[in-house]
């Protein structure tokens, strides 16, 4: 059935299952090298933490999930941040990555303008919707792929807590 239907409709009837596989490739190894990435070999950063889960009285200077009350204790916690480094300094990772991130925007847009005539949106505002949507798929592609870009394009910040890290901790 799906044979016949390539052979008459063209390879395009498959762009959202080829993407898709491309997708689910990336998002194992994205899981692998993230949740499951060695970032022992860092040693924990260490915050304190806020009493409520966010530090409502760091809201205006946006410091939501630690405090600088020395009176909290210490807590070690994975860094991310560093691993983030140690992948992405190496430019393979970092076009795979980015690759990943259009493949991804690709799939949505794809997806989107396939959706969007059965939400119910009136006919004469399709278009409007379609537009929206690509623009949030964008949007969102691009602060993706700004993570690699950063990491690229600069060198890793010690963070605002340094008083309070293992002595000769490097990033």
């Amino acid at each position: 059935m799906k044979l016949a239907l390539v052979q008459t409709q063209g390879i395009n009837v498959l762009n959202l299952a080829i993407s898709g596989l491309m997708l689910l490739t990336f998002m194992t190894i994205h899981l692998f090298q993230f949740r499951f990435g060695d970032t022992d070999q860092f040693g924990p950063y260490y915050i304190r933490p806020p009493p409520y889960l966010i530090n409502f009285w760091g809201i205006s200077s946006l410091n939501l999930f630690w405090t600088s009350d020395a009176s909290v204790e210490k807590v070690g916690v994975r860094d991310i941040y560093a691993l983030e480094f140690q992948i992405f300094k190496n430019p393979l990772w970092s076009l795979f990555y980015i690759f990943s991130v259009f493949i991804f925007m690709y799939h949505a847009c794809i997806g989107w303008k396939k959706v969007t005539p059965v939400l119910g949106i009136p006919r004469g505002h399709i278009w409007r919707v379609e537009l929206i949507g690509y623009g949030i798929m964008i949007v969102m592609g691009l602060v993706y792929i700004s993570f690699p870009l950063y990491v690229m394009a600069t060198k890793p910040f010690a963070g605002y807590e340094t008083t309070i890290q293992i002595p000769g901790r490097e990033e």
